[in-house]
């Protein structure tokens, strides 16, 4: 018996060790000096103090630090390293900026300093130059080269003293995706900054006029957070989410600067049918001592939980699901209408009734047939769609399901329609999350083997 007991302490040490070792973070270095942005003149020299450290707790590790020119990625959300081959603009601080050493080793809680230098030559010209100084994990790969992982982008941002500034920008392309009901309508402005210098805070309004000139909607981006380099350009998405009834609009995009127009565009949009936009995100807290029905505003989803559904208050939200859904099943096409519901981490004790209205776009997706209609959820967990059996109710124009659990839901065409239930139904549940169901388990089997060893 003491022998087992050994043995199984043992193997539990063991894989606490590796498990350990297995959810370890790599190490993560900080940098002072992430930003260097200043006045520069012609024909001066500037050293910049950097530093790059890491915790007591990280591992040794070796570092690359290396200088590129300043590209900034298509959404605008990013900072991108360009190669000496692409950056090949007037506004390029590359040449101008070294770092006094390529490489770095950092024991656990080293910490390590160096100088960035920028030597400006004396027909720098005017406006602003740029630089990315990059420094991220050293590996070699084939041919001697680095390899990038995790790194860290360090801005160089010179503006030439006492020159004109000139921030101007034109609107390159302009594209409208398609009209869909019950999906936002993505107008997709590309701005490029044709001056000498960056700027921040740009928004893209957008507007939506009818043949008789009055605005229909209108949809405003957020600023736009990064900076834009003087011949880089950036793609603006902004959805416009209003009812538009069918016929013809004139769509304008401004590019705004501190208020200023700084260049516009303007397209025209036909609307074939009454564009009805996708409903509210909608919230409810869902309480087990009593019904709770969660319904949008415009009435496309209702979900009834009954009393006893959940074990503890949950916040429970809707809101319309915007990304690419995951492949459907066999056979089944996707509608317009899919939605997401969170809030709900595992199953129900208590079905849930489910009701959607589906939209003459989702009926067309069954080629005007609406007994082909059926509610389906995608299990994360499980990674696959599951439809549901369906009652489709033609009158009222809606789908009804009961269901324990949610996710990612759509309304589609399946080949045996409302009467399908290939993929599989929704089945009691227990009101259980899974991990809890996984940690019960792995209890069990504790206990099992702690009963065996006494036993022997």
């Amino acid at each position: 018996m003491l022998c087992t007991t050994k043995r199984a302490i043992s193997f539990t040490v063991c894989f606490l060790i590796i498990f350990t070792l297995i959810i370890s973070p790599a190490a993560a270095v900080k940098v002072e000096g992430a930003k260097i942005m200043f006045d520069i003149q012609p024909g001066m020299n500037y050293i910049f103090p950097m530093a790059v450290s890491t915790k007591p707790t990280d591992t040794a590790s070796d570092y690359a630090v290396e200088v590129y020119g300043f590209g900034l990625s298509v959404d605008g959300g990013s900072y991108t390293p360009l190669m000496a081959a692409d950056d090949t603009g007037a506004w390029s601080a590359r040449p101008f900026v070294t770092v006094e050493t390529s490489l770095v080793h950092l024991d656990p809680g080293q910490r390590v300093e160096f100088n960035a230098t920028i030597r400006v030559p004396q027909d720098v010209g005017e406006g602003g130059r740029y630089a990315i100084i990059h420094i991220h994990p050293y590996t070699t790969q084939r041919g001697g080269q680095t390899g990038f992982a995790t790194a860290i982008i360090v801005p160089v941002m010179l503006t030439v003293q006492n020159t004109k500034l000139v921030e101007t920008g034109i609107i390159t392309e302009i594209g409208v995706g398609d009209i869909v009901a019950g999906k936002p309508i993505t107008v997709s402005t590309t701005l490029k900054n044709t001056g000498n210098h960056h700027y921040y805070g740009v928004v893209n309004q957008v507007n939506v006029t009818d043949s008789g000139g009055v605005v229909k909607a209108t949809a405003k981006s957020n600023p736009i957070g990064n900076a834009v380099i003087p011949m880089q350009s950036v793609r603006f998405d902004v959805p416009v989410s209003t009812p538009l009834a069918a016929g013809t609009y004139t769509l304008k995009s401004d590019m705004l600067l501190a208020g200023a127009v700084l260049d516009s565009r303007t397209t025209n949009i036909t609307v074939k049918e009454a564009y009805i936009p996708p409903f509210q995100q909608t919230s409810v807290k869902v309480i087990p001592e009593s019904l709770v029905t969660l319904e949008v505003p415009e009435g496309t989803v209702r979900i009834s939980f009954p009393q006893g559904a959940v074990l503890a208050e949950t916040n429970v939200t809707v809101k319309p699901y915007i990304g690419t859904l995951p492949n459907l099943p066999a056979g089944a096409k996707a509608g317009t209408t899919t939605f997401s519901v969170d809030g709900l981490s595992g199953f129900l004790a208590k079905d849930a009734a489910v009701t959607v209205r589906y939209s003459k776009s989702d009926l067309d997706a069954a080629d005007g047939d609406a007994s082909k209609l059926v509610l389906g959820r995608y299990d994360r967990g499980e990674t696959r769609w599951t439809v549901l059996p369906t009652t489709v109710d033609t009158n009222s124009m809606s789908l009804t399901t009961s269901t324990n659990r949610f996710s990612i839901w759509v309304v589609m065409a399946a080949k045996g329609g409302a009467a399908s239930t290939a993929a599989g139904g929704s089945k009691p549940g227990l009101g259980l999350d899974t991990s809890i169901v996984f940690a019960a388990l792995g209890l069990m089997i504790a206990f099992v083997g702690i009963y065996r060893s006494r036993k022997h």
